[in-house]
């Protein structure tokens, strides 16, 4: 009988919306490694199991976009394609309750300032 092995983590992180958030994407890119968490940044490759959108919640175009990412990405996860989806950013910051309520697939969502305790 073939035992069956576990797989480590690995996170993609997408960056939506301003500089700021490509820096906060960094910062939390390094807090993962340094957990040993390996991450990847904007991958097309399908060799990861868990994603972090970081979104933009003040422009209109910026917020539709980051819903269609966490959308597009909700599917992936309902596909059996991914393990986890989390978001962060702005739009969670401002909108978190409303995206709990309409959009439940989602494991978790952080806003700018829990950066720090994610």
């Amino acid at each position: 009988m073939k035992s069956k092995t576990l797989k480590k983590d690995k996170v993609n992180i997408i960056t939506l919306g301003c500089s700021k958030n490509m820096v906060d994407s960094e910062v939390l890119s390094g807090q993962l490694l340094a957990n040993e968490i390996d991450v990847v940044h904007e991958s097309a490759k399908k060799d990861h199991n868990i994603v972090i959108v970081n979104t933009c919640g003040f422009i209109d175009k910026a917020k539709e976009e980051s819903i269609n990412t966490i959308l597009d990405q909700v599917e992936l996860k309902r596909r059996g394609k991914l393990d986890k989806v989390i978001v962060t950013g702005c739009l969670s910051e401002r909108y978190k309750n409303n995206l709990e309520t309409e959009i439940p697939e989602v494991d978790a969502f952080y806003g700018t300032h829990d950066l720090k305790t994610v």
